[in-house]
């Protein structure tokens, strides 16, 4: 994707921290599964323009998708892993239905090439569909 050389932070998190962070960044007052902040935004964005940023996961919110879904928690964490890299590397899936599409493409891609299989994956792209 043209990131070799760059860096992000992964940190794991509850729900209480998740819907804290959700609250204060982003006004909603709920858990999320993942957010992803970008250090190439805002102001200063262009000070570590290897720094890709910051992907935050909810370790609940990820075993609980995975058993409502059948699918392993290994596999949930690789999916939101890689949701919010691509949030970072410059997709959105909230502008428009093509972005959604080139970012559901893009993910199946990855996650193919982390060994998963796209049968596994329906249910997260029928969600975003």
């Amino acid at each position: 994707m043209g990131y070799t050389d760059a860096e992000l932070s992964i940190v794991i998190v509850d729900d209480d921290e998740m819907a804290d962070l959700n609250r204060r960044y982003r006004q909603q007052d709920s858990t999320t599964d993942v957010l992803a902040f970008s250090m190439s935004d805002g102001e200063f964005g262009d000070i570590a323009p290897d720094m890709l940023g910051d992907v935050i996961i909810s370790a609940p919110t990820a075993e609980s998708m995975g058993r409502r879904h059948h699918v392993t928690l290994p596999m949930v964490l690789d999916l939101l892993l890689v949701h919010g890299i691509l949030h970072l590397t410059g997709y959105d899936h909230e502008q428009d239905h093509e972005q959604a599409r080139e970012m559901d493409a893009k993910s199946m891609e990855i996650m193919e090439m982390l060994g998963h299989h796209k049968r596994d994956l329906g249910w997260f792209l029928e969600q975003t569909e």
